[in-house]
């Protein structure tokens, strides 16, 4: 019985140990834990390493949802019906002139402004909230402009999955929230702040707020991490 037991706990523990080195190498290849929602074996498109570093800005969005940004394979037929539901039932997109339309309004001013006037306002009652974050609690936010600017990257990139987009409409964005991005803030550490901060200024009783936070501590810390071979300041891309 004890060694039954004893296999048994030697098997679980072994699968456990092959299912994380399968996601730190898709991690390293491709830039996300799981890729089971593509097919890779239909062509994908190879992103330069100026894309790819545009493509980081939305990193925190695109680890939560499993989306690779070293190579933008297409989405399985029953993933794309999926995904194409939930953007519409959270950005009202359902084809090319809603994305240009929402997209347009990320860059043009989003939440930011509107939430930059909170925080110069209501100072003390935002930061007592960020205190409570595992992950802003030992940060400091002075700019939630990041939320904008990675979810345009998000959105524009999403579309794309979705041929709502071609890449050539989709990058001009990518491109925008990336500069917009670099000239606010100096890390991924800042900007991460500034997103997840943002985040929480958008719905205070959001259920996830502690997954993100983890997510941002990941992609900063580890070492495997898409952020930690990406260098903030370098772009473009030579």
């Amino acid at each position: 019985m004890w060694e039954w037991l004893r296999s048994v706990s030697i098997f679980l523990s072994n699968k456990k140990i092959a299912a994380i080195k399968l996601e730190n190498e898709n991690l390293r290849l491709y830039g996300a834990r799981d890729l089971a929602g593509f097919d890779l074996t239909k062509p994908v498109r190879q992103p330069t390493p100026t894309e790819i570093r545009g493509l980081a800005t939305g990193g925190i969005l695109f680890f939560y949802g499993d989306n690779p940004i070293k190579i933008l394979p297409q989405l399985k037929p029953d993933e794309l019906v999926e995904r194409k539901a939930a953007t519409a039932q959270w950005w009202g997109i359902y084809d090319t002139e809603d994305a240009l339309t929402a997209l347009q309004n990320l860059r043009k001013g989003g939440h930011r402004q509107d939430f930059q006037n909170q925080l110069k306002h209501e100072s003390l009652h935002w930061y007592n909230l960020f205190a409570t974050n595992p992950f802003l609690k030992s940060r400091t936010v002075t700019n939630v402009g990041a939320w904008d600017y990675a979810r345009m990257v998000n959105v524009a990139r999403w579309c794309y999955d979705y041929g709502y987009l071609s890449w050539e409409q989709a990058w001009p964005f990518i491109d925008a929230g990336t500069r917009l991005a670099l000239r606010d803030y100096d890390s991924w550490d800042s900007f991460a702040a500034g997103f997840v901060a943002g985040r929480l200024m958008w719905d205070v009783q959001n259920d996830s707020h502690a997954d993100i936070a983890e997510i941002a501590r990941y992609l900063i810390e580890s070492n495997v991490s898409l952020w930690r071979d990406i260098p903030w300041q370098l772009y473009p891309v030579e």
